[in-house]
């Protein structure tokens, strides 16, 4: 084919392209699609374009290609067979037919090499002059002749040549397949790469793909494994494949594009770190469609309901107004606190807060607000002086409807409205207090500062649930510790707040503490409390004001304690929430003394046992080993009934000690040097970064934390002491009952009772979980009496905890709180010696901390402990050399592709936009513009990914973007939703329906359908035979239970035309009594019952079948809102009494301990035996 260079030796079955002067060598199929490229095109269309204009230049016209082509080509053709002829020392060769098959101009140097049996290579030059006698001789005798001159005519003409098996190399040709099955894709370049708006911010489809792989959370790639996809992607034919070099300069390129900053810090103890960007999280946003819909920017007075953050005491009440979103916007009206008011019945006031009341009949989108604020009393003094006086004890609450006039519009109309000018506060009146206080919440003369930075501009507060934890950056078991701070919005609901994708990364470090990690964190969330982060909101096409604020942190016991500049749980006081003392270490007794979240997965069953049993939970402490003297039952007692009842400064003093144990010399020489140093050396700010937090008390804003302290804390704890309790001859029962039981009603995956036996030292939270649940039906003879009752209280005290939305709240804290109390007697009376473990003190805190905060489950840390292997991840594939900066950086573009995937918008950073820049710093100026249109989002093909369907396949963006699916109500028409058994139709008579109720939801002349399950209004499935619980409003009982013996579809109904059961036939269940041992509801059945299930609300609930007992678990945490109202309530202990008799049979059993197993000389006894 004319245009294309044969290879020789290693390029044999190749060709170039010498139209377009390339180095690069085809075979056959690539050569097709290289010819069809826009580089190769332009190439021949610049050659033909220069041949005419030689041509033109001559006398004669120039001859017709392809026409007569033997008088055309022959002289040259002939010279250049002649210098072929002289380089290859062969005779000349004739000039062939035209039709004939065409020669090789070109030797084939491997060929010779063979068959003279030696290594043969031409020389440089004879290499030259070859290739270039083949090159002039295609272009001459190239192609047959016709009458067009086309691109098209002469790739054809080549392509039927090569099916033809005919070319420069015919021979070679014959064997190539027309599709050669390792053909490579046209390789990328700037000439035939064009940019597709389709796929903006990305080039084309190609890096899109390839980017967003990159960076997806849980799927990381390294640059060797990059490389790989690259050729694999190549071998398979796609074309324009970029290259990593390429994919690199592209990232960096968006992420200064369209992306969030990872700042460089220098913390205080001289680490360097990094901390992303918290006022571009915050303003990604506000502006994704996914996100901002579901943002809540004020607290809801929900009476006695609470299921979220914004329902709890410490957002409604506590939160200080400086940092709580500031003002409402009514009509054209900015109301802000602190700032003078005027109601429509005259009274003027000062808002202190606004809030939101729930209405039912209320959209997200029309939130009823209120507010709550103080009086103003106008004053008038002799001298005609006017003015307001703040009475704060008379406190006033009032809707947003009343609201008339704003401070500016009440500064311009005071006079016409005879009022003093409400700029004048004369102070405030305190309740409880004479004499009058100084206003100092704002400057009365310009108002709320806000009001000010705004520029007319609405303000919100983005509150914040702020977490910490440790964790390794190795696979191995090697440990690697990396600091990590995390946050979620408490703005959002619980189900996306808890959410892997709503999961937001701050920084991390293998060296900097977590304390001066939070110093740089604290820079940002000082800024932004102080001057507001500009933020896009695309639900209102606004820009905002955003003011950053944290409702609590989160974390494990000792990480919060660190945070809180507090000693620890191993410390004499080991609440951070209150100030009950342990007992001095001197005296014997080393309270809290433990080593939580160490298996013990390493020892051998008997020693686990051994010490299970003497330490009851003590941590496995060395030093409790080496106590000079057993407790006495009084320490026990009083021990029991106490439990019932700066590490970032001390770095600097360290630093200063030990400088000053160098000094020598006089005193005042010493004090001198010593003031030097803390001048040059010391900073002037050594006190822990969590005392600048607003509004932020680390002691009590710390809640309890359900996941370790109750889950990896008081199961944990249990579970391994009733595994090493259980004979060896007993343990193959044990898992036996574990791996038989049905679970099919809790909501989780069958047990594996092997793994919870032989492992039950290294055993999650998730394990634990299922335990909790069935534990006393399969303990219930394997454990002591006083073992087996503390198990039940557990059991019955975990669905109340785990519960995620509460009725009445008064009633339910009631409820907890007894049966926190419950529990803890009932561990008392088994043995005093749990009481070792802090946590069982903590617990007594939960139901404050829920009033405070929420549902516990809100500040749960399951999520975030999960994210935790998102940065193991990034460790492992960061150079390790600098991992902050590493890990940092990868979620900021984790952040990027999450925010273009969900269509969020963003101004380019390269847009010359109007700025909003901040005072009197040097930070890089946030994007503000209030023009919709500079705004810009992804093109439709990228978000367009997400909708690719997969076969059997979860999504690979699950843990990337927000999945809204969770909040979606049931759908009516989706309540009811059957599936049909196999068989034809029915009449009433041959149903159970009709033997059992008489009922008017079957006519009597219908077709009946039998179906095998249902969906209820929750969205749960109900099959046949399975138990369900019944609410129906209109029926006496609302509540009931039920087991499912017949659903029925009525053919031609309107359920049948939406594919829905007409009626379901239960068989009625009431309590009766107790069952002994497992203290649960026992059912008796009591009747027949025909329900609609597009009307009723039902909801699976496990039973648990005996011989001749059918028992309701109240144990279980799926549903327990609803079976919280059939639990059984036990009687209260008697808190004494049962100390006593834990102390006692104590006692009793060390002084068995003594009798059977006496101590060796000069050692205490520090174990005891395994009591059954």
């Amino acid at each position: 084919s004319a245009g294309w260079r044969a290879g020789t030796g290693s390029t044999r079955n190749q060709w170039n392209c010498q139209a377009c002067r390339s180095r690069h060598w085809f075979n056959l199929t690539d050569a097709r699609r290289h010819e069809q490229t826009r580089k190769h095109r332009d190439a021949v269309a610049h050659r033909l374009k220069k041949a005419s204009q030689v041509a033109s230049t001559s006398a004669a016209p120039p001859p017709t290609l392809g026409v007569d082509r033997e008088a055309t080509v022959g002289p040259l053709a002939e010279l250049l067979q002649d210098v072929t002829a002289r380089i290859d020392d062969a005779p000349p060769e004739s000039l062939p037919d035209p039709e004939a098959e065409l020669p090789s101009t070109g030797l084939d140097w491997e060929t010779l090499s063979a068959e003279l049996g030696g290594q043969i290579a031409p020389s440089h030059t004879q290499a030259a002059l070859s290739g270039l006698t083949a090159t002039l001789t295609r272009w001459l005798i190239g192609g047959e002749g016709d009458d067009t001159d086309s691109d098209d005519a002469g790739c054809n003409e080549a392509q039927e040549e090569a099916e033809e098996g005919f070319g420069v190399k015919g021979k070679i040709l014959e064997t190539l397949p027309v599709e050669y099955p390792l053909s490579a894709g046209v390789p990328r370049s700037a000439r035939n790469t064009t940019q597709d708006h389709n796929w903006y911010p990305w080039p084309d489809k190609q890096t899109c793909v390839l980017d967003i792989i990159r960076h997806l959370p849980r799927s990381l790639f390294s640059d060797s494994q990059m490389e790989i996809i690259l050729w694999c992607l190549e071998v398979l034919g796609v074309d324009n494949l970029p290259s990593l070099f390429v994919l690199k300069t592209l990232d960096k390129m968006l992420q200064s594009h369209c992306g969030i900053e990872s700042i460089r810090q220098r913390g205080p103890l001289g680490h360097v770190y990094y901390v992303n960007d918290l006022a571009a999280i915050l303003a990604q946003e506000m502006a994704n469609p996914r996100v901002r819909p579901y943002l809540r920017f004020y607290p809801e007075d929900a009476g006695s309901h609470m299921k979220e953050g914004w329902h709890a005491a410490r957002w409604l009440r506590e939160l200080s107004p400086e940092i709580a979103t500031p003002m409402i916007r009514i009509g054209e009206q900015d109301f802000y606190v602190n700032e003078p008011a005027k109601l429509h019945d005259g009274r003027v006031v000062i808002p202190r807060r606004w809030f939101t009341r729930a209405q039912a009949h209320l959209t997200v989108e029309e939130p009823s607000l209120h507010g709550e604020g103080w009086l103003l009393h106008p004053v008038t003094f002799q001298d005609g002086h006017r003015g307001y006086i703040v009475h704060e004890e008379d406190t006033v609450s009032f809707s947003s409807r009343l609201l008339s006039l704003s401070f500016p519009l009440m500064v311009e109309t005071f006079q016409t409205d005879n009022l003093p000018d409400p700029r004048t506060i004369i102070g405030r009146k305190v309740a409880g207090e004479d004499g009058i206080h100084p206003w100092t919440y704002t400057d009365p003369h310009s108002g709320n500062p806000w009001r000010l930075r705004a520029r007319g501009h609405r303000v919100v507060s983005l509150l914040m649930w702020m977490y910490c934890d440790d964790t390794s950056g190795n696979m191995s078991k090697k440990w690697n510790k990396h600091n990590s701070w995390l946050f979620t919005l408490a703005g959002l609901p619980r189900a996306l707040a808890h959410q892997e994708s709503n999961v937001h990364f701050l920084a991390t470090s293998n060296i900097a503490p977590p304390l001066e990690m939070l110093h740089g964190i604290v820079g940002q969330l000082e800024k932004g409390q102080t001057e507001g982060f500009w933020a896009w909101d695309i639900l209102h096409q606004e820009m905002v004001l955003v003011i950053p604020a944290v409702l609590a942190i989160l974390g494990d016991n000792p990480m919060q304690s660190e945070i809180a500049c507090h000693v620890g749980l191993t410390g004499r006081l080991f609440c951070r929430n209150c100030m009950v003392r342990g007992k001095e270490r001197g005296n014997g007794e080393d309270v809290g003394r433990q080593q939580t979240g160490h298996a013990q997965g390493d020892k051998t069953p008997a020693s686990s046992a051994e010490e299970s049993a003497s330490s009851m939970g003590s941590g496995a402490s060395r030093s409790a080993t080496k106590r000079s003297r057993k407790e006495t039952m009084q320490e026990l007692v009083d021990r029991a009934r106490r439990f019932l009842g700066d590490t970032f400064q001390e770095f600097f003093l360290e630093r200063i000690f030990a400088f000053g144990r160098k000094l020598r010399g006089s005193q005042a020489e010493k004090q001198a040097l010593l003031d030097a140093f803390i001048m040059q050396e010391i900073p002037d700010e050594i006190c822990s970064p969590v005392w600048k937090i607003k509004d932020l008390d680390p002691h009590q804003d710390t809640p309890v934390e359900i996941l370790h302290v109750v889950l990896l804390g008081f199961i944990k704890y249990f579970w391994r002491d009733a595994v090493a309790r259980v004979p060896s001859d007993k343990k193959d029962l044990l898992k036996a009952r574990l791996s038989s039981l049905d679970v099919s009603g809790l909501g989780i995956p069958p047990l594996s009772g092997e793994t919870l036996v032989s492992y039950a030292g290294s055993l999650t939270g998730r394990d634990f979980r299922a335990i909790s649940q069935v534990a006393p039906f399969v303990l219930y003879d394997m454990v002591p009496q006083p073992c087996y009752q503390a198990w039940q209280a557990l059991s019955a005290l975990v669905p109340l905890i785990w519960q995620p939305e509460i009725d009445d709240l008064d009633d339910h804290l009631e409820r907890l709180q007894a049966a926190i109390d419950y529990f803890l007697d009932c561990t008392a009376r088994w043995t005093p010696r749990w009481f070792n473990k802090p946590k069982f003190h903590v617990l007594r805190h939960l139901v404050d901390h829920i009033r405070r905060f929420g549902p516990a489950v809100l500040f749960a840390t399951e999520g975030f402990e999960s994210f935790n292997a998102i940065i193991r991840s990034k460790s492992i594939h960061s150079n390790h050399q600098a991992p902050s900066r590493d890990i940092a950086r990868a979620f900021a573009r984790v952040n990027r592709i999450r925010h273009l995937l969900c269509g969020g918008v963003f101004i380019p950073h390269t847009d010359h936009l109007s700025l909003a820049t901040s005072a009197d710093t040097g930070s890089p100026p946030a994007p503000f513009s209030d023009n919709p249109s500079d705004w810009r989002s992804a093109g439709p093909l990228p978000m367009a990914l997400l909708r690719v369907p997969r076969a059997n396949q979860e999504s690979m963006f699950g843990s990337l973007l927000p999945d809204d699916d969770c909040l979606a109500v049931t759908d009516a028409n989706s309540t009811g939703t059957c599936v049909l058994l196999s068989g034809p139709a029915i009449k009433p008579a041959a149903t159970l329906t009709s033997t059992h109720v008489v009922t008017s939801l079957i006519p009597p002349d219908a077709y009946l359908w039998r179906c095998a399950s249902c969906t209820d209004a929750a969205g749960d499935t109900f099959k046949l035979s399975g138990w369900i619980l019944v609410r129906d409003r209109e029926a006496v009982p609302p509540l009931c239970i039920g087991r499912v013996t017949e659903i029925l579809q009525v053919h031609g109904s309107k359920a049948f035309q939406r594919r829905c059961a007409d009626v379901v036939l239960i068989e009625r269940f009431v309590r009766d009594g107790i069952a002994s041992p497992y203290g649960l509801p026992r059912l008796l059945p009591a009747g027949w019952r025909a329900v609609d299930p597009t009307v009723t609300s039902t909801r699976a609930a496990l039973t648990h079948n005996e011989p001749h007992d059918v028992l309701l678990n109240t144990f279980q945490m799926r549903s327990a809102v609803h079976l919280q109202q059939l639990r059984h309530i036990p009687q209260p202990l008697n808190r004494d009494h049962a100390i006593l008799t834990g102390a006692r049979a104590e006692i009793d059993a060390q002084k068995a301990s003594a009798a059977t197993q006496p101590a060796s000389k000069g050692k205490a006894i520090s174990r005891q035996p395994r009591r059954n």
